[in-house]
């Protein structure tokens, strides 16, 4: 059985195939962090604090698959939590 150690630093992210997206608690904005800046490539991730560039609240990080996220990206779909196109939005709601 292979175990495979978690990624320390944003350097580690890209090799093991996960990209790193942030969402705002506040405004539901949603960032994928550069891991290739080589401004980031050693620092590590835990223990850092990220702040949305819209609104300034905190932001939740959470470690995806590069594939699934450049799917995810391809897909009509609102996820800031808007109204999706051609929908009617029920008011009473």
């Amino acid at each position: 059985m292979t175990t495979t150690t978690p990624p320390r630093t944003f350097a580690d992210l890209e090799p093991a195939g996960l990209e790193l997206e942030v969402t705002c608690q506040r405004c539901g904005h949603v960032a994928v962090v550069d891991d290739t800046s080589p401004r980031l490539r050693h620092q590590r991730l835990a223990g850092r604090r990220y702040r949305c560039a819209q609104c300034g609240a905190i932001g939740l990080p959470t470690l995806g698959t590069r594939r699934l996220a450049k799917h995810a990206s391809k897909l009509k779909v609102d996820m800031t939590g808007g109204e999706l196109p051609g929908r009617k939005v029920d008011p009473r709601r």
